[in-house]
């Protein structure tokens, strides 16, 4: 029996859940992390939105885990790996789109998933210089192939900058997954969220970093889910030296239930169980206005000039 199908049918029967965790798995928000496929080099500049103009790019994320696929066989850093491509359009300097494709790269050899793992949109509109309502929508299939889930997140972000170097930036919102299984009953729960960044730049924006937190609370879920407290941590960095490239790299550190317990976990492979991440990405931007990348390099950071 496949992890998945055990998984399936443990929700159904919470007590089960609890005394007999799945054994055997073979083989993405996760939570609906909106701003997945947004601008980067927001992270460079205290913008809201990113510059008028769109941009195309990919990232290779590795995902590593204690909790494994397989009871007893951790994931390492080579052993699953997920390719995003991404895709953001800006019109008018407050509203921003965004989009993501994930297909799978790399998987075990005891696993056989479908190459196509999900994607998402997103939307973000700045209300005013300091802030922004986002909305977003993502889905794909469940571990073992045996079902889909989908989520949908709303927040508001607040931004703030101090300094020519440092900005901040907090939101809080809510968040809904939901989980269709082929031969099980149906599963959704509700989170409310709060997270926050802190933004490290260079004055002309040829470089950045980040260190970010989210927190997810329960508030409500279905029979057979036991949902706990969620926090999250990221740690970024983006070289965008060159107008119309950007490179970056992120870590993060991802919880999400205990391990023997199916109830706390859900089965999606991005983010439904405790997890690390790695990211390697590059951008390629097609702005708008080329002569605003290239005048950024001596211009001081503005408030997000809506």
């Amino acid at each position: 029996m496949s992890r998945l199908t055990c998984l399936a049918a443990l929700l159904a029967f919470p007590a089960t859940a609890l005394a007999d965790p799945p054994v055997e798995a073979p083989v993405q928000t996760a939570e609906l992390r909106i701003g997945d496929a947004g601008d980067v080099r927001a992270n460079t500049r205290d913008w809201l939105v990113g510059e008028p103009g769109w941009d195309a790019g990919g990232e290779l994320r590795f995902i590593t885990s204690d909790v494994g696929l397989v009871e007893g066989r951790a994931l390492k850093l080579t052993d699953l790996g997920i390719v995003r491509a991404r895709l953001r359009y800006t019109a008018g300097k407050r509203v921003e789109l965004t989009g993501s494709v994930d297909a799978l790269a790399k998987q075990p050899s005891y696993s056989d998933s479908l190459p196509f793992q999900g994607g998402s949109l997103g939307l973000k509109v700045a209300v005013s210089r300091t802030w922004a309502l986002t909305g977003g929508v993502s889905g794909g299939p469940t571990l073992g192939d045996d079902g889909l889930w989908g989520a949908g997140a709303t927040s508001v972000v607040f931004r703030a900058h101090p300094d020519e170097t440092l900005s901040f930036q907090a939101s809080a919102g809510a968040l809904a997954t939901g989980l269709r299984f082929d031969a099980a009953p149906n599963a959704w729960l509700t989170e409310a969220t709060v997270g926050g960044n802190v933004m490290f730049h260079t004055p002309n924006g040829w470089w950045g970093t980040w260190l970010g937190a989210n927190l997810a609370v329960p508030v409500a879920a279905s029979g057979g889910l036991e949902p706990n407290t969620r926090l999250d941590v990221t740690i970024g960095s983006v070289y965008a030296v060159v107008p119309q490239w950007d490179i970056y790299i992120e870590g993060t550190i991802f919880d999400r239930g205990d391990e023997g317990m199916a109830g706390t976990m859900l089965p999606i492979l991005d983010g439904g169980f405790d997890q690390k991440q790695l990211v390697v990405g590059v951008v390629r931007r097609f702005d708008r206005k080329p002569s605003s990348s290239s005048s950024r390099r001596n211009d001081p950071l503005m408030m997000g000039a809506l």
